[in-house]
C-alpha cells in the first residue's frame, strides 16, 4: 500500500509540475501578445510624429508641443515594452545586460554581446539558495579595483 501512496504522491507532484509550466506558457503567450501591441503602437506613433514633423515642415509652422507630447508617448510605450521584455525574461530565466541591454543566461557572468560584467546582485540570493557557492563575487571585485588603480 506504502507504493501505491508513494506513486500517487509522484503523480501528484507531476501534475502540479505540468500545471505551473502551463500556466507559464500562458503567461509567457499573453506576454509577447502585449509586446507585440506595444510595438505596433510605438510603430504607429512614431509615423504619427513623422506625419506632424512633415507637415509642419512643409506649411512652415511649429508645434514643439505637440511634437513633445509624441515623443513622450513614445518613451512611454517603450518604458512599458521594457518592463514586458523583463517580465518575458524572469519567466524565461534570462537577464539584461546592465551595459548594452542583450538578453543573456541568467547564470551568465559576462555579456555575450558586448562582454560587459553581469550584475550578481539579483541571482546571489537564489543562487545561495540552491547551494551553489558564490565565492566568485570577491574574485570578481579584484579586477575591478585593479582597472581603476
Amino acid at each position: 500500500m506504502d507504493t501505491f501512496d508513494e506513486f500517487l504522491g509522484k503523480a501528484k507532484n507531476l501534475v502540479d509540475i505540468a500545471g505551473k509550466k502551463t500556466g507559464q506558457a500562458v503567461e509567457l503567450a499573453k506576454l509577447k501578445m502585449n509586446r507585440m501591441q506595444i510595438n505596433s503602437e510605438i510603430q504607429k506613433t512614431y509615423e504619427k510624429l513623422g506625419a506632424f514633423v512633415y507637415k509642419f515642415h512643409k506649411s512652415g509652422e511649429e508645434n514643439q508641443d505637440l511634437i513633445d507630447i509624441c515623443v513622450d508617448e513614445i518613451d512611454s510605450l517603450i518604458a512599458k515594452l521594457n518592463e514586458i521584455s523583463d517580465k518575458i525574461n524572469e519567466l524565461k530565466s534570462a537577464i539584461r545586460c546592465p551595459e548594452c541591454g542583450a538578453i543573456n543566461d541568467e547564470e551568465a557572468i559576462y555579456c555575450a554581446k558586448c562582454g560587459a560584467k553581469m550584475s550578481p546582485e539579483p541571482k546571489e540570493p537564489e543562487a545561495a539558495s540552491i547551494g551553489i557557492i558564490v565565492a566568485e563575487q570577491p574574485s570578481g571585485e579584484q579586477p575591478e579595483q585593479s582597472e581603476q588603480g
